[in-house]
This record gives structure tokens, sequence and C-alpha cells, in this order.
């Protein structure tokens, strides 16, 4: 249910903190190179060294390369290391290289393209799976997850909707998380809290539950709630990543960095998490700790973009706005992410960089995708209020319409 990934050109590479570090030979066999994070006792990670073990044991076994692509993408979703997906990827790779590949290969490959946003060839991938297995949840769930990102809200509750005869628990979440950012979320919240009745804290649904009702709270202004959901899905999942980085989003935004530095002190190695510590740093005003992570952003920023890889562009605008205060390189960042991605936190920081830029007319088509999109969340309304006093009297959204610009 989480928005990143990446393809299997990662499947040999290195992790992003040691993309652009120059080769380096060891004197000696005790030198430490790197310390990496404890993993042996993970169930996950023991499962995955299993499932590796058995392929390599009884070679051309499909269920067991599809469970082991399962795992991988499952590692990654938690700790965001990019050679999970490579791995994923390269697991199932030969099934792939057929005429007709299995629609689980296909939807695994899916999953992996749609992380690194090559949201067209997943969709593609999605769309032969389902021809081939018309009830296939997966399918429809990654389907209308890529649609809801790319702002094509009827399209996205539509494949919703084809969840209801499989499991009316998922299309419920799938369906609220759709109405949530399509003007509804009134009605969506109240669909999660009866869903919720039905979902136990071990069902394997309730993390994914829980970061939605605290993301529509976050979204309606209601802040207690959201810290409530915040902290109860922490405690059911606290090593996942995409959720730290949204609790350190809303604590930075309360103006909490104590607490931020407290949750993510130990993970410099996530580009995402590193990046909410340094705004988090330099919101608590300490600089030397606050000027180290800022050069290491920026080395990984660079590395990225030289091998092509373009996920983080939202994370690389924040960097050039709000660390490097850069607006001008953020608000061309902002604009070439909003091509590929309409999600709150894209409208946020596009809105943001157009205003520190002083180029409001910018900021037009994350102007338009909230008034179609009809959501309130109270810190784009106080930026729409920004943008508007910026150009008394203009509409920007239909002046850009006038002029040509695209959404």
């Amino acid at each position: 249910m989480q928005r990143v990934l990446c393809g299997a050109c990662l499947f040999a590479g290195l992790a992003a903190t040691l993309a652009n570090a120059a080769p380096v030979r060891p004197q000696q066999d005790s030198q430490v190179l790197e310390t990496l994070p404890p993993r042996a006792h993970d169930p996950l990670n023991l499962a995955i060294a299993s499932l590796h073990a058995a392929l390599a044991a009884h070679g051309h076994n499909f269920e067991l390369a599809a469970e082991l692509a399962k795992r991988h993408l499952e590692r990654f979703r938690r700790d965001q290391d990019p050679r999970d997906l490579g791995q994923a990827e390269a697991a199932i790779e030969p099934w792939l290289r057929q005429a007709n590949p299995p629609p689980r290969a296909l939807v695994l490959r899916a999953s992996v393209r749609q992380s690194n946003h090559f949201f067209a060839s997943a969709l593609d991938d999605l769309d032969h799976a389902i021809r081939a297995q018309p009830d296939n949840p997966d399918a429809w769930l990654i389907r209308a997850n890529i649609l809801q990102v790319q702002g094509r809200y009827p399209e996205a509750k539509q494949s919703c909707g084809q969840l209801i005869l499989t499991n009316t628990v998922i299309a419920g979440i799938c369906l609220a998380n759709v109405a949530a950012v399509n003007g509804m979320a009134e009605q969506a919240y109240l669909i999660l809290q009866r869903l919720a009745a039905q979902i136990t804290s071990t069902d394997s649904l309730y993390p994914w539950l829980l970061i939605s009702q605290a993301e529509t709270a976050v979204w309606m202004g209601r802040q207690e709630d959201a810290e409530r959901f915040f902290r109860n899905s922490l405690a059911a999942n606290p090593r996942d990543a995409y959720l730290r980085a949204a609790w350190a989003d809303f604590l930075l935004d309360q103006n909490r960095p104590k607490e931020v530095l407290a949750l993510l002190a130990g993970d410099i190695r996530n580009d995402n998490l590193l990046l909410r510590l340094a705004l988090a740093e330099k919101q608590a005003g300490l600089n030397a700790d606050l000027a180290r992570h800022v050069e290491d952003l920026g080395n990984r920023f660079t590395a990225s973009a030289e091998r092509g890889d373009r996920v983080h562009l939202r994370e690389e605008a924040i960097y050039d706005l709000k660390l490097l205060n850069d607006p001008e390189k953020a608000l061309s960042l902002a604009e070439a992410d909003w091509q590929v991605q309409k999600e709150v936190a894209d409208c946020r920081i596009l809105m943001e960089a157009a205003i520190a830029a002083r180029q409001p007319a910018r900021a037009a088509p994350a102007m338009r995708w909230l008034k179609n999109a009809r959501l309130r969340a109270p810190a784009l309304t106080k930026l729409e209020a920004q943008l508007a006093s910026l150009v008394p009297w203009v509409d920007l959204a239909m002046q850009s319409a006038r002029s040509g610009s695209s959404a």
C-alpha cells in the first residue's frame, strides 16, 4: 500500500548511502568497511534466506521464486533497501521471459515498476495479468493505488470496487483512501472507523488501516486523532519506513524536532528518513550534525541523478527548498515530480516552492488538482491562501488553463 520502489537495474547495486563512494581497498583483513544493522534473527530475513536456499536446491520452481520475490518486496516496504527490489525481480525473471508470463509474475513485476515510478509499464503488466486472471485481488489493489497516485480517482474507485467480491475489508480501505483525497474525507473517516471494528490487532491489514486513519485525520485537521492512530500504528509496525517518515512529517509540522531526533537517529542509511532527521536538526538548531547530513544528502541526490534514478524528486525538492534555501531549483524539481505523481505531499511542495520563489503561477497545476480533488487539508488551504495573496484577484488555475499549461 505504500508508494516507493525501483527496478531490476539495482539488483547488483549498492545501497543509496554508498552509491557515490569511491572504491575502498582494505589494507588488512580486520579493517571494517561498514557496519550493517543486525538482521540475523529477524523472521523476515530468515524466511528470505530459507527461500533462497530452497530455490537453489530445487532449481526451476515458480512457486518458490514467486514467494521469494514477495518476501523481498515485503522487506523493501519495511526497510527501503533498493537491493531487495532488484532481487525480487531477479527471482521471477526466467518466467517473465516467457511468451505468456504467469499472472502472478506480472503482478510482482508491476509492484517493482510501481515503486520505481514506472507507472505506465506497471499498469500494462497489471492489465495483462487481469485479462488472464480477472479475479486477481493483488492486481486490482496495486492498480487502484497507482491510479490514485496519478490523480485518476474514478478509475481508482472502479479498481477498488473489483475487490468487493474478494475481500470487503480490503475493498473498503481501498475506497476510503481514494475518497479521503477526493472530497469525501468525512465519509472516508467513517468507513475506516467501521472497518476498524472488523480488524483485530493481529490481522495483517491492521497497520494499513491505522496509517490510513492517521493520514485521513491529518487531512481533516483532527490532530489528536491522527497522533493516536500514528502511535498505535508504530506500536504495531515499528520498523516500517513509510510510517516513520509520515510520523516524522507530522511531528515536524507541530515543531516537535526532539521527538523526530529520537525516532530517526539510527536511520541515516535511508534517504527519506535522513531527510527528516536533517529537517529536525534544523528546527532544533543542531548545526554541526545538520551540516554533515546536508552534505550526505546532497551526495546521494547527485548520485541518484547520475544513475538516472528520479524516484525521490519530491524529497530532493524539499531538500533544496528547506535545507539549501534554493527555491528556484526546488520549484523545478517539484514541477518534474508533479508530472509523475499527484499526492498531497507533491501538491504541498509544489505550492511551497512556488511561494518561496515568488512565482505563484507555476503552482497552478497543484491549485487545479486541489480544486478538482476538493481536498481541504489545513496545510494546503493555508498555502492556497498565500498563493492567492501573491496574485490578487486572479484565479491561478484559470490563468494557467488559458495559457495552455498542463497539470
